[in-house]
């Protein structure tokens, strides 16, 4: 990244927000965690060379520094988030926690609440619930939604 290239203020951020469509605003909290997870990724690779492979101090330092800043972007996102959030419950919309069975997954728990909805499907049902303007999927894609039931993702 350019040493010149800034990213947005946080309130630059909270304020060009307001002109998003929900669809976008969701779009875009999934490209940052993508961005986050990237980040961690990077991270655990980063340590593990600097366990394995990297002899000079001076070199442990620098890899440590760039560790200590990508946990600071990664808080950074996640304020980013925070504001995405926001924005959608103050259009008095209710925020759908996209990745919600993702994370149950991930824990062995994919059973950990049957009801709740996800980006329109309700989990453990072939039923599609419609969510009226509080879904992000738009009405001509809810196809789309109800045949690729087990894909995870924002459908645009």
């Amino acid at each position: 990244m350019s040493s010149e290239s800034l990213p947005i203020a946080l309130t630059a951020f909270a304020e060009a927000i307001k002109e998003l469509p929900l669809p976008v605003l969701y779009a875009k909290v999934s490209e940052i965690r993508n961005s986050i997870a990237h980040l961690h990724r990077s991270n655990q690779e980063l340590r593990a060379f600097i366990a394995e492979s990297c002899e000079s101090e001076t070199d442990k330092q620098e890899l440590e520094s760039y560790i200590i800043e990508n946990e600071g972007v990664a808080v950074s996102m996640t304020e980013r988030i925070d504001l995405l959030k926001a924005e959608v419950e103050s259009r008095g919309q209710q925020w759908i926690e996209l990745d919600e069975k993702e994370k149950g997954q991930q824990n062995g728990d994919s059973a950990s609440s049957p009801s709740q909805a996800t980006n329109g499907t309700t989990e453990g049902s072939e039923a599609t619930v419609q969510r009226g303007s509080s879904n992000p999927a738009s009405t001509e894609n809810s196809g789309d939604a109800q045949t690729g039931q087990d894909e995870e993702g924002v459908y645009l």
